[in-house]
């Protein structure tokens, strides 16, 4: 071998030795700056009051401000676009709430893909749950099913956008059931609620911590809740389980960082979260504010968020919506 092939390995060498002790250091500093969280939703609605109530936590224990940053439109989209084109360094983050972020790209063309993502943790699991007015004709949800067998399309549900977690909720409902409905899509909660509210429809399919005010306060009625128990916040409400079906649904919000982050900030960033969310003093104002806290690690959540994707893609190619 030449002196000139030696030196030009050794000069290779001695440059990924740089860049990987650079990394390294990189790494072991983080964070050195302040760090921004996209929210994909406008100020006030579950997302932000999450992160809002969530972050000043984060902040004591990593050292660091994080900046949240609102950047609402297309159900969430604009926001993942974003984060799938941001530098991976750990100063940009983003909240991948489901089935959003998953079921976006199986509908159409998006400029982002899941694997555009490393997921970081979850931070609230809120499930669904189908709800009528109050004076509404439908007892129980027995009496709502044989009412849709009877009369196939008839019966009105609406929820807060199309492909969204209220959306595949009523889908999985009409497998589960061998029922056809007619869905109402309204944009967000805050339609969706008053349409229910207003008796505009017969029933809504929305998040249990959307209107377990109104259950509560004799305006509503819930009929079942979509989740593997029932529901501290409805504990009189059965399971669709209890009830023979097999209808789990409902809208993680978690928070990803972009594809190529170095895993060491990931996990940091998680256990980070994990301690905020055990401090008394966050518990206490979660619950306050109907806050369903579900932590998930890393492995975990990625596994959801990619087990959801086989899921609503086989749905999808059934039936397209």
């Amino acid at each position: 071998m030449s002196w000139r092939t030696l030196s030009r390995m050794g000069l290779v060498v001695a440059v990924v030795f740089i860049f990987c002790s650079s990394l390294s250091a990189a790494e072991e500093s983080w964070p050195s700056k302040p760090i921004t969280m996209i929210i994909g939703w406008s100020a006030g609605g579950g997302s932000d009051i999450t992160a809002r109530l969530l972050f000043p936590y984060v902040e004591r224990i990593l050292g660091a401000k994080v900046v949240i940053v609102n950047k609402p439109g297309a159900g969430g989209e604009i926001s993942f676009v974003e984060l799938a084109h941001s530098k991976p360094d750990g100063y940009t983050w983003a909240w991948t709430n489901t089935p959003n972020v998953v079921s976006f790209p199986i509908m159409r063309k998006t400029n982002y893909s899941l694997d555009a993502f490393e997921p970081c943790c979850n931070v609230i699991y809120d499930p669904g749950v189908i709800v009528v007015r109050a004076d509404s004709p439908f007892k129980s949800m027995k009496e709502m099913l044989d009412y849709a067998d009877k009369n196939p399309g008839r019966l009105t549900i609406s929820n807060s956008g199309l492909g969204g977690d209220d959306y595949i909720a009523v889908r999985l409902l009409e497998e589960a059931a061998d029922i056809k409905v007619s869905q109402v899509a309204f944009e967000g909660a805050g339609a969706n609620v008053p349409a229910i509210l207003g008796g505009h429809v017969d029933a809504g399919a929305v998040n249990v911590s959307e209107v377990k005010p109104y259950v509560e306060s004799g305006k509503m009625r819930a009929l079942a809740v979509m989740d593997e128990e029932r529901s501290h916040l409805l504990p009189d409400v059965p399971t669709f389980k209890e009830l023979g079906y097999d209808v789990i649904s409902g809208s993680a919000r978690g928070f990803s960082a972009p594809k190529g982050t170095p895993m060491a900030i990931i996990e940091k960033m998680s256990l980070v979260v994990k301690e905020a969310l055990e401090d008394p003093d966050f518990k206490k104002k979660a619950e306050e504010a109907y806050q369903l806290i579900k932590y998930m690690s890393p492995a975990e959540y990625k596994h959801y968020l990619y087990e959801l994707q086989e899921t609503l893609k086989r749905l999808y190619e059934k039936s397209p919506w």
